[in-house]
């Protein structure tokens, strides 16, 4: 567990240092690549003191957004990733939903009938949800789920973060030829993108992962119960 969280910290580092050189490269009006940017490290005294702020604006963004997307509220980074403010966790529809999933409907409203006696409320979708995840968290698949799905849904909240800031540059340097540009719009809307529909994926597969589990076990109590009877 320990490797874990300095894995997903130091990934959000990497991450966030990658955007941050894409961001510098960009606010110089140089190409994206390797030897851009290592001419202008080599070319420091010809392009300072602009070269100066630019690098220290962009290392500052980059040290910020890893800290804030370690403390933001795990409830705010849900709303993010899936654009609801009200009951924004994946389970608050996992009970009544279109989404292919690895069990029957009718199963799984037989198993919880007070979601179905609620009008499958969404709150009621997301406690009974969140009451069984407390009893199968430490299950394997259950915890790599949740580990695989933190990590996506931060580096997904730093893709936004630097998107904006982009578009910020963008604006502020409106001259810069759109070959440039593209380059670096393709490049942050891709990974946003990615990273968007990636986190969206797990987070719905930790979803079920934990009702098909809690399904499974149920199927397996019920020859032991018979036999006792």
């Amino acid at each position: 567990m320990k490797f874990l969280a300095f894995f997903h910290i130091a990934l959000i580092v990497i991450f966030a240092a990658l955007n941050g050189i894409m961001l510098y490269l960009f606010m110089l009006q140089l190409p994206y690549g390797l030897d851009p940017f290592l001419y202008s490290l080599a070319s420091w005294d010809k392009l300072s003191p602009q070269i100066v702020y630019v690098a220290a604006i962009s290392a500052l963004l980059a040290v910020v957004g890893a800290i804030l997307v370690q403390r933001l509220p795990e409830l705010w980074k849900n709303r993010l990733l899936y654009a609801r403010n009200q009951y924004p966790h994946p389970a608050s529809d996992a009970f009544l939903t279109t989404r292919k999933q690895p069990f029957e409907s009718l199963q799984l409203q037989a198993k919880f009938p007070m979601v179905k006696d609620s009008g499958f409320s969404r709150k009621v979708q997301t406690e009974v949800w969140l009451d069984t995840y407390r009893r199968h968290s430490e299950t394997p698949v259950v915890l790599n789920t949740k580990l695989h799905w933190d990590m996506l849904r931060d580096i997904y909240l730093l893709s936004i973060y630097f998107l904006g800031f982009f578009l910020i540059g963008w604006l502020i340097n409106i001259g810069v030829p759109f070959q440039i540009v593209g380059i670096y719009l393709f490049l942050y809307g891709t990974q946003t993108l990615f990273l968007l529909f990636a986190a969206r994926r797990v987070g719905y597969r930790m979803v079920d992962n934990v009702l098909a589990l809690e399904l499974g076990l149920e199927e397996e109590r019920k020859p032991l119960e018979r036999k006792r009877k």
